[in-house]
């Protein structure tokens, strides 16, 4: 190979590309050892991606297959994404011809805008610790505000650039529903882009209605209360995993593994 790989190297693949991937560690040099992650399959109160990015934060590096279903893969995005973040050496596969390059690209602009109301704070601030200091999202945080700073400039500057490079994600309660701030805040991201639906969340912090004109449009919430059938700490998990995709949607059509 014209590539030096490091010894131990995630190989990230869509589960339909088994043969190629099968056919590049017959291919890989006696050194490396090659880490390929089995179907996920965790109890409801662990987070799902947890084990996976534990698996190659293990790893010197990463290896992606490009081409077939493994270059429309979400999945295979999201590995690829995290080992950059996490500074580890990323290499792509051609899935004809096995050919390993060393990856350029940069990763993904996880920029996000919350929205919600004071009342919901500490539910909020534990899924933004979780966003930005565990999985690398671009998070504003209004408490960072200056003093002295016009506050209201300083978010709705935030919040247009928010919608430019990522998602605003609005937290939404019964104190939600009740707040003008929350209110003014979705209406200016209504009219700041066309389709607005393609730029914001809904974060279900309780079992309320969204606001009526959301319904019309499709999948526009992600549920973070426990429930019967999932934990609350698995919720949050389904928030990160939601957002990465509507983010990494906007570049690539993606398919599941």
């Amino acid at each position: 190979m014209d590539v030096e790989l490091p010894t131990r190297c995630f190989i990230s693949h869509a589960y339909s590309d088994a043969p190629a991937r099968e056919a590049l560690i017959k291919r890989l040099p006696r050194h490396v050892e090659p880490v390929v992650f089995p179907p996920i399959t965790v109890r409801p109160e662990q987070f799902v991606s947890n084990r996976l990015i534990e698996a190659m934060l293990s790893c010197d590096g990463l290896i992606y297959l490009t081409g077939g279903a493994s270059d429309r893969s979400f999945w295979v995005a999201f590995e690829r994404d995290y080992a950059l973040r996490a500074g580890k050496k990323v290499f792509s596969v051609d899935l004809q011809t096995l050919k390993v390059s060393e990856h350029t690209g940069s990763a993904l602009d996880l920029a996000i805008f919350p929205s919600y109301h004071r009342q919901d704070l500490p539910r909020v601030q534990k899924a933004a610790d979780f966003l930005k200091r565990e999985r690398f999202f671009d998070l504003w945080e209004d408490r960072l505000i200056s003093p002295g700073v016009n506050w209201q400039q300083e978010i709705s500057s935030a919040l247009d650039d928010r919608l430019k490079r990522g998602y605003m994600v609005a937290f939404w309660s019964r104190a939600a529903q009740a707040s003008r701030f929350m209110g003014e805040e979705l209406k200016r991201a209504a009219d700041q882009i066309s389709e607005f639906n393609d730029r914001v969340l809904f974060a279900l912090l309780e079992d309320v209605p969204l606001p009526e004109h959301w319904n019309s449009y499709m999948d526009p919430a992600v549920q973070l209360y426990e429930d019967a059938d999932r934990a609350a700490t698995h919720r949050l998990d389904d928030l990160m995993v939601r957002l990465y995709w509507l983010i990494y949607r906007k570049t690539r059509h993606s398919d599941p593994r």
